[in-house]
């Protein structure tokens, strides 16, 4: 057993480069992968869907929706703003994946439906505004609703595949050389300086973690994640009640 502080340090020095190189490549996968996901989902598809939805309520032209956008006015700034807006959530979306990514039980297609039934309920219940424009102005009236949460549903399903092939041990992010796909991070500098907190923080939560759950025993490990578990169970169960409800209040 080492004893000397100076010989323990260099000992664990290349474990824990090693594991900040590691956290740095997921992190990077992630975000991009969330980047690209949320603008081809989220961006195009959340057009579409606007489109869509002005397209059979043609009388309400005019009208701003909860968003801020207006019904029938399709804008080269609005559209940017969309997928800038898109790009950003994405970005958070892919964080947020990796660590749900470790709580889903099951085969791997179970865990994609879970998360995508579970992200998408979550999401709806947030964004739905029983006296929004939204909900309560375009016809028909479950046409919203259903939109809101295909949305994240196809999100997060792209997501994960995209994702998982990026983190995959062969992929370019987990063999290429660290400087460039570090460099992959400075995508989040498009989303302003609060992005640019939140995946540093990523990084740091992740080394962190890591470093703490290579001393701690096997059991803790195990509490930790069925605590998690608990804690995105409780949230389904009152995103699904809230859903219910404001459905219910908008039908």
């Amino acid at each position: 057993m080492v004893t000397d502080p100076s010989v323990r340090d260099e000992v664990d020095r290349p474990r824990r480069a090693s594991h900040l190189a590691a956290v740095v490549r997921s992190v990077a996968a992630a975000t991009v992968a969330g980047a690209v996901v949320g603008i081809l989902v989220g961006g195009v598809g959340g057009r579409l869907a606007m489109a869509l939805l002005a397209a059979l309520n043609r009388e309400d032209h005019g009208l701003l929706t909860d968003d801020g956008f207006t019904i029938g006015q399709f804008t080269v700034g609005g559209t940017v703003t969309l997928l800038a807006a898109t790009a950003q959530l994405g970005m958070v979306g892919g964080l947020l994946y990796l660590v749900l990514r470790r709580l889903a039980l099951g085969p791997r297609w179970l865990r994609i439906v879970s998360l995508c039934v579970g992200v998408a309920v979550v999401f709806e219940a947030l964004v739905l505004a029983p006296d929004g424009i939204d909900f309560t102005a375009l016809d028909p009236g479950w046409l919203p609703v259903a939109l809101f949460l295909a949305l994240p549903a196809g999100f997060v399903w792209v997501l994960a595949l995209l994702c998982e092939r990026w983190l995959a041990p062969d992929s370019w992010y987990a063999t290429g050389p660290l400087r460039l796909v570090a460099a992959t991070l400075l995508a989040c500098l498009v989303g302003g300086p609060v992005l640019v907190v939140i995946v540093a923080a990523a990084v740091v939560i992740g080394v962190g973690c890591g470093t703490v759950a290579a001393v701690a025993p096997d059991w803790s490990r195990g509490v930790a994640a069925w605590a998690g578990r608990v804690v995105c169970a409780a949230i389904g169960f009152w995103a699904l009640a809230t859903l219910v409800e404001n459905v219910a209040a908008v039908a």
